[in-house]
Order: C-alpha cells, then structure tokens, then sequence
C-alpha cells in the first residue's frame, strides 16, 4: 500500500465531505417560533397572579416611518433604526470589500419588538438609546454601547412598570438572524456554513465546547436542554464572521429561553438559473428575555454582544471564549499547531502563499520516514504476490492450509501487510487538521499569493491550481500505479479519482488547493525517487 492508496483513500473522503458541504439538505422553514419553544417559556414562568401583557399585539394602528442612525466605529459602520430598536446594518470593513453582515432579512439583529417603533433619547450614558411604550403603563428602554476598537459591545434593556400590578411580558425576545452575510466570494458556500450556536461549559473540559442547534432541538426540548444547558452565548455564525449575544447582570441563560427557526434570506439563481431562483433560509435564533416586572418597579438586564470575524488571535484576547467558534474539527491541537506554524512562516516569508508551500514541504520531510517503509512495504508485497497467488489456487478448498502458507510467506521476506496502512492512519489526522486550519484561518482572508490568486481564502478565480491539481494526481497515478484495477476490479474506481479531485477542489479556498498541489508534488518526486531505489533493494 503506497502513498497513492493514502491519497486515493483521503480523497474519497474528501469527496463525500465536499458533496454534503456543496449540496446541503434544504430544509423547509420553521414558524419563527415552535408550540414547544412557546410552552417551555410559560412554563418557566412564574406563576403569580400577573396580568397577561401582550407587547407584540400593542402595534400602533398607523404604523410610524422608521428613523435610522448610524454609529461608526474603527471597524464598522452601524446602522441601527427605530423600528425594534435593531441594528438593521451592520457594514463591516473588510479587507475585500465592505460587507453588511446584517444584511438578510426585515426585523433586523438584536431586535426586540420588530412592529413598535422606538423613539431614541439622549443619555450621555450610552451610545444610543431607545425607549417606547409597549403596554399600558410599561415602557421598554434598550441602550447601546460600542466598542471602538470593535471588540465587546454592550446592552442594556429597563422595564420600567407603572402599573400597581405584576406584569407578565413572556413574548418578550431579542432576535438573531437569519442567517449571517459574506462577502461575495465567499456567497456560495455561505448557506453550507453558517450554523445557530450555544456555547457551553461541561463537566471535566476546561474550554467551552459549542453544540449547533437544529430543528431537532425544538421537537426535543430535552436535547435542547443537553446541548445548551446553561449557556455562555450563542449566536449566528459562518465561517469567517460570528453574531453573539453573552447574558450579563440580571439574566439568567435557560436552555429553554432559545428558539430556533429558519426564515428567508435571500434568493439565488438555480443551477447557474436557469430553473428560476430559490429562497435561501438562514438560521435565526429568538432568546426569551426575563418575563415579571413586579409593581412599581424597574427590571434591569444586560447582556454583550459580538459582531465580527472569526479572528482566532483576536477572539482570544477577548473573554467568553469566542474563540471557540473557529472550527478546528476533531484533531484541533494538530490544526492549532498547523496555525502555529503558518503564522511563524509568514514573519519570513511575509505572504501566506510562500508559507503554505514550505509548509507543505516540512511536512513532507517530517513525514518521510513513514512514506519510506509506506513504500517499501509495497515493493515488498508485490514481489510477493505471484507466489500469493499461487498459494492461494493451490489451497483453495483448505483454508487453514492457506492462511499458514500466507503467513510462512510474509515471514520469509520480512512482509507484513498492516505496516502499509499504519503510516495512512497516522497521515489522516495531520491532513484533516491541515484542512480544517487552513479552510478557517481568517489570516488568509483576502490574502494575495502571486499573479492571479488575490484572495487565498476564496477560489482560483481561473481554476488553474484544481486544474494543475488533477493533473498532477493523473500523471503520478499512470506512473506509479499504471495497472490500477487490473488484478483488482474493485480498485477500478480509483482511476477517476484525479477527476473527482479536480471538481472538488474547482470552489475551495486556494490556499487549501495550493497546500494540496505542492503536497502532490512532493509526494510524487519521493515516489519516483524512492521507488527506484527500494525496487533494486529487493531486486
């Protein structure tokens, strides 16, 4: 089993990943908020004898125009309107292309009461503020403040309660979503990334751990209450950009207070369009704010926000652990190492394109001992496999005769067909993790290589490395294995791999095709190389 098999065998898997990645299940939308979502809220409750308040049906009889007003900080441009008190866009200021992350669809992010039209007032306390009066002797009021720097931002709700009576306002919620935007590059793998997440403490890890929350979530509030039972934040998130809200003073994270649905985000052609347009549908999260306001009271709340890119270095001097909504995969030491090293890379090189390929090529030489005996026991075992089969025809009706034969064979040329396929196993784990780290490195984003390839984040906008790819993998198969298929019909498939590798690659990150070309390259020299040396070994 040489190297081409490990490629063969991570491709496949690449393909089947690549076709559930490009071609996700579309899922009908959901009611903005399930019957269960609803009864779990009641239910939590408190069961006083408060008058039912109803904000959400209080919606003026002559709907108001919208005022918008827009907060700039070093990062972002905020626009945030009247209505719901929402941040309606929020213009981040990409390497790229200036982006409204905010930009699917009516209500708005943070929004609490998308009908009511809020009337901002002066306090010098906060950045802006809002207040409306949403029942009969309640007023809501909802601050903002902003970091400059873009970092942590803040919030702050006041229910302010005239009335001599408890009120109960359980309809109550802040919303995030649907779904989170990109920039155009990266729009058409948007719908395949982005996720509802809670982040969560468990017994025995040290890190946050962040579940996604689905559908399934809704119909079984217990899984629910598993997942996000007691959480830190959640939000929207896809791959380079995050939305988070962090429950502060006053609020206490139920797993029951989240609802999950899937609203419309936008249309997109079908099938280059020609069947029409589709709606997209993004994921979008309602969080059940605090339900009593006692008699004669103020009930204050706050809670901080997040929205920005999923800068691992950045989010990582930042609190609450966001840092952990960079996905790594499983072998996430083996991505953060991987990280590790790029970034050294860089500092030398200082262009991400350059500290790819030497990094493809330290990997190589620090694997190279496994590829030497990954070979040699493939020389081996095809200079053994005439008289395999032969012991195989002779003792076809005694099985045990031929298993003894078998291994007296492999005993005799020092073969052993499992030393083949351990190197693959421990290979598998180090290319996984390569590929999470480098699909998800926000350092890449908008990164230029050489000539054509301006942004390594995003696809070869000419398909020239997928290309040189493929056929790379094509001559390195005729090469090296030039009967593929012949004594083995079910390897027969194998041949069309260079293809199957070609079209995945055709929309992935250049960074990531370019890591997977140069490793290509050198695996193919050390074949040849190596090859022709073990062949006179064992001549």
């Amino acid at each position: 089993m040489d190297k081409n098999f490990f490629i063969a065998l991570g491709a496949a898997l690449l393909f089947y990943a690549g076709y559930s990645y490009f071609f996700p299940a579309q899922k009908p939308p959901m009611p903005a908020q399930s019957a269960q979502a609803i009864a779990r809220q009641q239910a939590a409750a408190p069961s006083s004898a408060a008058a039912a308040v109803k904000p959400v049906t209080e919606v003026p009889a002559a709907p108001q125009p919208e005022t918008v007003y827009t907060i700039e900080t070093k990062n972002a441009d905020i626009v945030l309107t009247t209505k719901g008190a929402a941040v309606k866009d929020f213009i981040y200021k990409d390497i790229i292309e200036p982006v409204d992350l905010a930009s699917y669809g009516t209500q708005g992010y943070f929004s609490t009461l998308p009908d009511i039209n809020f009337t901002r007032v002066e306090d010098k306390t906060a950045d802006i503020a809002f207040k409306a009066q949403i029942a009969p002797g309640l007023e809501f009021r909802k601050n903002y403040h902003f970091d400059k720097d873009g970092g942590i931002n803040a919030l702050e709700f006041q229910l302010v309660n005239a009335t001599a009576r408890d009120l109960d306002v359980s309809n109550l919620n802040l919303k995030i979503g649907p779904g989170l935007a990109t920039v155009k590059s990266e729009q058409s793998e948007n719908e395949a990334n982005w996720r509802a997440v809670c982040a969560v403490s468990e017994s025995g890890k040290k890190l946050l751990v962040v579940n996604k929350i689905t559908d399934k979530h809704m119909s079984k509030p217990q899984k629910l209450d598993e997942d996000c039972l007691n959480w830190q934040w959640a939000g929207i998130d896809n791959r380079y950009f995050l939305a988070a809200i962090i429950p502060q003073q006053g609020w206490t994270a139920k797993a029951g207070a989240l609802s999950f649905s899937e609203e419309f985000a936008y249309n997109k052609d079908s099938f280059f369009g020609l069947f029409g347009q589709k709606a997209v549908h993004g994921p979008k999260l309602s969080i059940a704010l605090p339900s009593v306001v006692p008699a004669k009271s103020t009930l204050s709340y706050s809670a901080d926000f997040y929205i920005g890119p999923k800068d691992y270095k950045y989010l990582e001097t930042l609190p609450y652990g966001l840092d952990r909504s960079v996905q790594f995969g499983f072998f996430k030491q083996f991505g953060q190492w991987a990280r590790g090293l790029l970034e050294w890379l860089y500092g030398i090189t200082h262009n991400y394109g350059w500290a790819i390929v030497i990094m493809t090529l330290l990997i190589q030489t620090a694997m190279f001992p496994l590829t030497y005996k990954q070979l040699k026991s493939s020389i081996v075992m095809q200079k053994i496999s005439p008289e395999m089969k032969r012991i195989q025809e002779r003792y076809k009706q005694d099985p045990a005769a031929q298993q003894r034969e078998t291994m007296a064979l492999y005993k005799k040329y020092g073969a052993n067909p499992f030393t083949g396929c351990l190197p693959l196993f421990i290979q598998l784990p180090i290319f996984f993790a390569l590929f999470n780290a480098l699909r998800t490195s926000w350092e890449l984003h908008g990164a230029p290589f050489i000539f054509w390839i301006s942004d390594l984040s995003a696809k070869d906008p000419y398909y020239v490395l997928p290309v040189a790819m493929g056929a790379m993998m094509f001559i390195q198969q005729k090469l090296t294995m030039p009967d593929i298929g012949k004594d083995n019909p079910s390897m027969a498939a194998m041949k069309y791999m260079p293809i199957f590798m070609t079209v995945l690659f055709l929309n992935f990150p250049a960074g990531l095709t370019l890591y997977w070309f140069v490793s290509n390259c050198i695996s193919f020299a050390i074949n040849i190389v190596l090859k022709k040396k073990l062949a006179k070994q064992f001549a």
